[in-house]
């Protein structure tokens, strides 16, 4: 199995990345976002922040790495399984709130924040963050994925009022998503996307979860009648065998949360071995950091682009 790491381009660092500007002075105290709940009045340059979705985090990032964010800004965020790629987070700089599903109300309560950020593992406590501070829940999953993702990104701007440089960082993604679709169309693959964890193998089509491989970047699927859902439809070596695609991609969820490589293990065996991806040398390992921890941010966003673009050059 090969493995496709995901790194930001060069190019896209320095259109985006590299356009540090100054500030200019917030024009108003609040910004009005929409999410789930309604539109809702948000502090703009919130200094204090409570964080609990990787994919703002990596915004966030994005932002301080532009020389956008001020240097007094103070976040509490949620350590437990922080991906590799924002691992300057687990210093103690930064409070420790916990996981994205065992976090701790208190220390969320003691750090009083001006605004916490949740996505949809979060929200049973809604009501108890949104008695603390404004609670902006991010939709994480959203469907169109890549335009739900931008949308994200900048209600992010918004709130930090740094919108013109998320324009021009997000007009790089654009172009690296066509430059993608091309090479997918040129190349003319049919792809299946594959979730492994502790034993079981699912399959993952347009419109689900990592269906941005086909709905946005333009490879083929193998089998357009895989079920939509957040757990993605069940399979086994023989369906493989028989849809018999060109690429397969592969996300390990156990490298994910425990850190253990299981898909490898599982893909090894001769009904998969028989597959044209197998003969190719096409079975991609993503990186499950950025497509099952994170993703939905501007540098995951990007790095998911390189990684399916990559995958394409083999």
């Amino acid at each position: 199995m090969k493995t496709v790491f995901g790194f930001v381009c060069a190019a896209f660092f320095a259109a985006a990345f590299c356009l540090a500007a100054p500030h200019q002075a917030a024009a108003k105290d609040t910004t009005d976002i929409t999410d789930t709940h309604g539109t809702s009045a948000f502090p703009v340059r919130p200094k204090r922040i409570v964080i609990m979705d990787f994919g703002m985090l990596d915004t966030l990032e994005a932002f301080k790495r532009m020389g956008l964010l001020d240097e007094d800004v103070q976040l509490a965020l949620a350590k437990k399984n922080l991906p590799a790629y924002l691992s300057q987070y687990t210093s103690g700089e930064y409070v420790d709130v916990g996981g994205l599903k065992d976090f701790n109300l208190e220390t969320i309560y003691a750090f009083k924040p001006d605004l916490i950020i949740i996505s949809g593992r979060q929200q049973d406590f809604y009501d108890e963050l949104r008695a603390m501070a404004p609670v902006w829940q991010v939709n994480s999953i959203p469907n169109p994925y890549i335009q739900g993702t931008m949308q994200n990104i900048r209600d992010m701007a918004k709130i930090f009022d740094v919108s013109e440089a998320a324009d021009k960082a997000l007009a790089a993604i654009s172009e690296s998503i066509q430059k993608t679709r091309d090479k997918a169309e040129a190349k003319n693959l049919k792809g299946l996307v594959l979730l492994t964890n502790d034993g079981k193998i699912s399959a993952y089509g347009s419109g689900s979860r990592f269906g941005v491989i086909h709905d946005a970047l333009g490879v083929k699927e193998v089998d357009s009648s895989i079920r939509v859902g957040i757990h993605g439809q069940l399979v086994n070596y023989e369906y493989i065998a028989q849809k018999n695609p060109d690429i397969i991609f592969v996300v390990d969820r156990s490298v994910a949360v425990t850190g253990k490589a299981d898909g490898t293990r599982l893909l090894k065996n001769d009904l998969v071995d028989g597959t044209k991806a197998a003969k190719n040398g096409r079975i991609v390992s993503l990186d499950p950091n950025v497509w099952y921890l994170s993703g939905g941010g501007l540098i995951s966003l990007q790095m998911m682009i390189d990684e399916v673009n990559a995958a394409l050059e083999q």
